[in-house]
């Protein structure tokens, strides 16, 4: 959870120029110039952990007509801090580009190939990587989506379900012909994350410290203790590529409730679209199952209707490996549910690192900025100080708590807390 200042301004070289060039390129016409120019911030504080993200109104004139468009920019922090060290290589903007510009049209072929017209995410307008990183997307607010707050229901968790099953179930048909999906091999696990492992070590460490104060838990602080270092090298494991996996599929990789837009109509959600593609990789289906599980489905949701939406995601990928025309073997409920529990640590790094920020909402995590604020509120994830404040405020809040005096039992049964 960080926030730059940059966030709150525009970098000086988006201005006209570069929309002309984008919008060349997007409406295939050279002759595009651009007329008014808005920037504002595209995310609120905190939506965001690794972009930086702007939305733009443009005026411009094309073919002799005077139009409007509204688009989302996507680029990497100038200001030093931990967002820019993390992507300062260009590899997970890299990994996006590919998807967009290769990985989801075929998936897209497929689809309506088969009759399928299910939309996963926004279009890419238009990439770039010299002089900087960037990508320019439709503006899906422009359509009715919008972002929102707190994680799923049930009825959203079938959505997002849905088209996770479409997503892996292309993936599975597309392997041979579409190879280079299996060239992404970096995910959150297997990635250099030197930068982010000290911040996750102290979660679970001050979790371990909570549980000293929880009546009845006092047991679960060195078993916590003992597995801050150890659950890197157990992450590693379920990222890293098994040939003995029972079968593999394209995860998106990063599909917690914030990388969604939501089309809500008369307070009821009618569709949801997946967002940042940046930590898409290869691996088992359970990595995707478990990080959504505890980042996406909210935790009533969670708690009463777990397996039901593991076997309503299964029936929907074979459903769409069927209308797909695929011949090989489809691997069975079972073969999941051993993927899942092979994968299981995922479930403890989520618990003791991820989910109480995904639980709380931003306004139960920090202060907010007024409304209109220009400069909002900074937040620096290496300011250790201020974030064992905060960790220490999230595992205690409440919600929390409830939470983690649940999950922690049941990690301790599944044996994911042992060394």
């Amino acid at each position: 959870m960080a926030f730059n200042k940059d966030e709150m301004h525009a970098p000086t070289w988006m201005d006209q120029a570069f929309f002309e060039k984008v919008l060349k390129h997007s409406e295939n016409d050279s002759t595009v110039t651009v007329g008014a120019l808005k920037i504002v911030p595209g995310s609120k504080v905190g939506e965001h952990y690794a972009s930086i993200i702007f939305r733009a109104a443009v005026s411009y004139r094309s073919r002799g007509k005077e139009l409007e468009t509204s688009l989302i920019v996507k680029t990497i922090p100038a200001e030093e801090g931990l967002k820019k060290e993390f992507l300062k290589n260009g590899a997970l903007f890299e990994t996006e580009t590919l998807m967009y510009n290769t990985v989801v049209p075929e998936m897209y072929r497929l689809l309506k190939a088969a009759g399928d017209d299910t939309e996963l995410g926004p279009r890419l307008l238009y990439s770039a990587s010299d002089p900087h990183w960037v990508m320019v997307f439709s503006d899906l607010a422009v359509r009715g989506y919008t972002v929102k707050s707190g994680q799923m229901d049930l009825e959203e968790s079938k959505m997002l379900y849905a088209k996770l099953a479409r997503w892996h179930a292309a993936s599975t048909y597309l392997a041979d012909s579409l190879p280079v999906m299996k060239t992404l091999d970096k995910g959150l696990g297997n990635m250099d994350i030197k930068e982010f492992k000290p911040m996750w070590t102290s979660y679970i460490i001050t979790l371990s410290e909570v549980c000293r104060e929880w009546p009845g838990y006092e047991s679960y602080a060195d078993r916590l203790q003992q597995i801050s270092e150890a659950i890197f090298d157990k992450l590693k494991n379920v990222y890293t590529l098994d040939e003995s996996t029972r079968y593999h599929v394209l995860n998106h990789g990063d599909l917690h409730a914030k990388n969604c837009m939501y089309k809500i109509v008369e307070g009821k959600t009618e569709d949801i679209l997946l967002l940042d593609y940046q930590i898409s990789m290869w691996g088992s289906p359970a990595v995707d199952l478990i990080y959504s599980m505890y980042n996406s489905v909210s935790y009533e949701t969670r708690n009463s209707h777990r397996d039901e939406l593991i076997k309503f995601y299964y029936d929907e990928f074979v459903a769409a490996l069927n209308q797909f025309g695929y011949l090989k073997k489809i691997p069975t409920l079972v073969d999941l549910h051993v993927e899942i529990t092979k994968c299981g640590h995922l479930e403890t790094f989520l618990i003791c690192t991820f989910l109480p920020f995904m639980m709380l909402t931003m306004e139960e995590l920090m202060p907010q900025p007024p409304p209109n604020a220009e400069e909002g509120v900074e937040f620096d994830i290496a300011d250790a100080d201020k974030m064992k404040e905060m960790i220490r405020h999230c595992m205690t809040h409440p919600k929390c708590e409830t939470a983690m005096k649940k999950y922690l039992p049941m990690l301790l049964h599944k044996g994911l807390l042992d060394v």
